[in-house]
């Protein structure tokens, strides 16, 4: 998204602020809008053991001071991918924003994803991000395709309209890198930096070709295989992530980069109705000649053991 198009100017006083929250494995991402527009975003790295505490304090640190109206009203919604950190946010984002009664933020997961139908054999294991990223498709005006995320993971997340298909998962390319140095005795982590050549005579500079230029090829030979498998009639190919940068001019099969598309999804979550809560699922129907439930056999009579010929207890 154009920076004119993604930045309000400050002279403008917003009157509907949103906050939409990123907890992702290496960055929390923050942003905040006024409307579908946003105006500031900020990252910070996440932490496994972050307290409630501390996020109030980087919420005042950070946010407050960017309101254009001290105490302003600002709705949250949150997405994370890291459980230990949900509830943590969850409360700090309904200290600061909440206001008296301190209404906690909308939680982006398969039960309240923006209408959005799941094709998916276990909803409960998509990542609230890889729906965020579709929500922000959806919300840039694109009808069906393939989103692909650059970060600690590279996923690839297949749409349609209205509907989530499913996708792939591949290790990011920090990930791989890290992994190579941390299982192979001889090898370290090198910074990544686009090679010029397709054969390394450096172990850095083949670290980097395989790393790079290999992401580019199972980026182009998956989305192909995706797209025919899919048989879809006229689909976009977006980019997001922090590392999606490494990939422009160089997997062609991607024609869009939109860098705030997880918040967008995020922030889309506001244009819709909350999902209403599940009833409880009905028990279980009894097995064939199982009592009804609630209900206990009759006592059965005791067997009693008869006496071992020697007078003794038989061994068990």
């Amino acid at each position: 998204m154009p920076e004119a198009a993604r930045r309000t100017s400050r002279s403008r006083i917003a009157t509907d602020y949103r906050l939409a929250v990123d907890v992702g494995n290496t960055q929390t991402v923050l942003g905040l809008f006024d409307g579908g527009r946003i105006l500031k975003d900020w990252r910070i790295a996440t932490r496994r053991d972050l307290t409630v505490d501390e996020i109030v304090l980087s919420l005042q640190g950070l946010v407050l001071p960017a309101l254009a109206t001290r105490g302003a009203a600002v709705r949250c919604a949150l997405a994370s991918v890291v459980p230990t950190q949900d509830a943590p946010w969850r409360a700090a984002l309904a200290a600061v924003f909440g206001g008296a009664d301190r209404t906690p933020p909308r939680l982006l997961s398969h039960r309240d994803c923006g209408g959005l139908r799941l094709d998916y054999e276990l909803p409960s294991q998509i990542g609230a991000d890889r729906l965020a990223n579709v929500l922000g498709a959806h919300a840039l005006g694109i009808r069906e395709g393939v989103v692909v995320d650059f970060g600690t993971a590279t996923t690839f997340d297949v749409f349609s309209e209205g509907s989530y298909h499913g996708g792939v998962i591949c290790p990011g390319l920090q990930t791989g890198m890290r992994a190579l140095a941390r299982n192979a005795a001889r090898l370290h982590e090198a910074e990544l930096g686009w090679p010029a050549a397709a054969v390394g005579r450096t172990t850095d500079e083949a670290l980097r070709i395989g790393i790079l230029r290999g992401a580019v090829g199972m980026v182009e030979h998956l989305l192909r295989d995706i797209l025919a498998d899919m048989k879809m009639r006229d689909p976009v190919i977006l980019a997001t992530g922090g590392l999606a940068p490494w990939m422009k001019g160089r997997a062609t099969s991607i024609r869009r980069f939109e860098p705030d598309l997880t918040l967008i999804g995020i922030n889309e979550l506001f244009n819709t109705p909350a999902a209403a809560p599940r009833e409880p699922s009905p028990p279980p129907r009894p097995r064939p000649g199982a009592p009804p439930p609630n209900k206990t056999l009759p006592p059965q009579p005791q067997r009693t053991q008869k006496p071992h010929p020697h007078g003794r207890e038989a061994s068990r």
